[in-house]
């Protein structure tokens, strides 16, 4: 079949393209619970996608570059989904309200395993369930990176992303942290030696929901190069970053800049707790009469 045409429609005065296809290395798909049909040999029009995103998944071939679309306003609550085959990318079509959302169920599982390597997640809400579910993300494969994800942190998981040691050189990328209901203790934690990873202007804000019982950013293992940039946490009970596996004296990673709010008093000064992760001018403050310090307060010779 040629590609050329697969996603055209017609508009008075003249044909437009939905999607460049050279952009596309290999096969697209399209996911919308609204309108879909999980059947193989479909999928790759939008006006005959896939129901879920589950079975897109598996009709990709690892390590071409295929690209699954979830249309705007696609909906699912679902025990799990498996991100198994490698090198391929997930955008979620919309905005707002708008762009597509996996409701966690109340089984103990991950309700989204990116297992395989080389996969790319954009644009997804991820909402969290009463109970059960023990993670939103969980990244379990090398060189992950998601894009403008929404985790809508409710009673459980705990761990809204969890990261276990195979996760090396994953990237989370402007992404936000929500919390819904009283329970969350950690938005990311790294569950092994995961190294050269960065998380790039995170925003979480638990404000409303009774504050994030530990902290942003949890670790007991030892990594490396890894950096925490602009990070922006609003609700943190404890500590904002809580890496506490080593001392080295040059920087295991670092964290640079943004700023912090506590959920209640706090001796600013032990909000973090570094180990070998260098901190530069992050802004901490707990209340709003007072602004915010710069913690470490120190400056070298």
């Amino acid at each position: 079949m040629a590609r050329a045409g697969l996603f055209s429609r017609k508009q008075a005065g003249g044909v437009f393209s939905l999607f460049d296809i050279d952009d596309h290395p290999n096969e697209i798909f399209f996911v919308h619970s609204g309108t879909g049909v999980d059947v193989v040999g479909g999928g790759q029009n939008p006006d005959a996608p896939f129901a879920t995103l589950d079975f897109a998944i598996g009709q990709c071939t690892a390590g071409k570059g295929d690209v699954i679309y979830v249309m705007p306003g696609h909906a699912e609550t679902t025990t799990a989904i498996a991100l198994d085959v490698a090198g391929v990318k997930i955008i979620g079509l919309g905005w707002g309200r708008m762009r597509p959302a996996f409701t966690a169920t109340t089984a103990a599982t991950d309700l989204l395993n990116a297992s395989a390597a080389n996969c790319w997640v954009e644009n997804i809400r991820f909402v969290g369930a009463a109970s059960g579910v023990t993670a939103l993300l969980d990244i379990a494969g090398a060189d992950f990176y998601g894009k403008n994800l929404v985790f809508e942190h409710g009673a459980t998981p705990l761990f809204a992303v969890t990261v276990p040691a195979a996760a090396h050189r994953f990237v989370l990328e402007d992404c936000q942290w929500r919390g819904t209901a009283a329970g969350p203790d950690v938005c990311i934690e790294i569950e092994g030696k995961v190294d050269d990873w960065k998380v790039i202007r995170p925003r979480a804000d638990y404000g409303g929901s009774s504050g994030l019982d530990l902290g942003f950013l949890r670790s007991s293992f030892k990594m490396k190069g890894y950096e925490i940039i602009d990070p922006i946490v609003v609700g943190f009970d404890v500590l904002v970053i809580d890496i506490n596996s080593s001392s080295a004296a040059v920087g295991d990673g670092l964290l640079k800049g943004g700023a912090s709010v506590a959920s209640g008093a706090q001796t600013i000064a032990n909000v973090h707790d570094v180990g070998g992760c260098a901190v530069v001018d992050h802004l901490v403050t707990d209340a709003v009469t007072a602004k915010g310090k710069i913690i470490p307060a120190a400056t070298p010779d």
